[in-house]
């Protein structure tokens, strides 16, 4: 999950640049919202393993 988070982290906004989208009006939101995805998606992918091991 880590080596995932650093790839998302790293990915989210590299996408939006190679589309082209990258302005200094959208750059911030867009930066901040990839370093959010890239926590919350191994977050959540740890959690299942973690909920089946415990409550199932």
């Amino acid at each position: 999950m880590l080596a995932l988070g650093f790839h998302l982290w790293h990915g989210f906004s590299s996408a939006f640049q190679s589309l082209g989208l990258n302005s200094p009006k959208y750059t911030p939101a867009i930066k901040f919202f990839g370093k959010a995805f890239s926590v919350v998606v191994p977050l959540l992918f740890a959690i299942i393993p973690i909920y089946i091991h415990f409550f199932k």
